[in-house]
């Protein structure tokens, strides 16, 4: 027992997580401490959840710093703040536009875009479910049937436990189809 009291074991660095990691993507070129430390935190939960989504971090970086401005900014103002390319920002900004995550503010003052979050959730939440699950689940369709076909034969009964676990497995994606045009309906009825 002599070796449990020994010398203790090394810390490890504890392993970066998002609000850790969003300082990167923030600029604060002389801005106010907490304005900088507010834009630091909004975006760093934008990108858990893109992270969780699978959506591209300069996504999450743009609607994030634009959701933490109370007023709204232009493409030039997003890019100050942000320390990611012009490119990434241009088509982000366009990606977030098309998916009604972002809306265009009237501006009489100049010809340049202003961009504030479109706060409904259930656009976005619609949006995923078309473009994602509604594609992943067609797309599934089609590999399950592969699946089926190229389960192996086996004389140990191999292939009768397979074909069950595939049953099960074409169970939850029918399951899945019957679903999801009722949670899309019931988007569409909150609206």
């Amino acid at each position: 027992m002599a070796f449990l009291t020994s010398s203790p074991l090394p810390k490890r660095a504890p392993i970066p997580t998002a609000p850790a990691l969003s300082w990167r993507m923030i600029r604060a070129d002389g801005r106010p401490a907490n304005v900088v430390a507010f834009e630091e935190s909004v975006v760093a939960f934008f990108l858990e959840a893109a992270e969780i989504l699978g959506v591209p971090k300069s996504l999450a970086a743009i609607y994030g710093v634009i959701f933490a401005s109370p007023e709204p900014l232009s493409f030039s103002e997003v890019q100050e703040r942000l320390d990611i390319s012009a490119g990434s920002i241009s088509q982000g900004l366009r990606v977030l536009r098309e998916v009604n995550a972002l809306k265009v503010v009237p501006n009489s003052d100049s010809k340049r875009e202003l961009f504030e979050p479109d706060l409904e959730l259930r656009k976005l939440i619609a949006h995923y479910l078309e473009q994602r699950v509604e594609k992943q689940l067609d797309s599934g369709r089609g590999r399950l049937q592969a699946i089926a076909k190229a389960i192996p034969d086996g004389a140990d009964g191999s292939s009768k436990v397979l074909r069950t676990r595939l049953k099960s497995l074409q169970g939850w994606h029918d399951k899945s189809r019957r679903v999801l045009p009722m949670v899309k309906a019931l988007l569409k009825l909150t609206s």
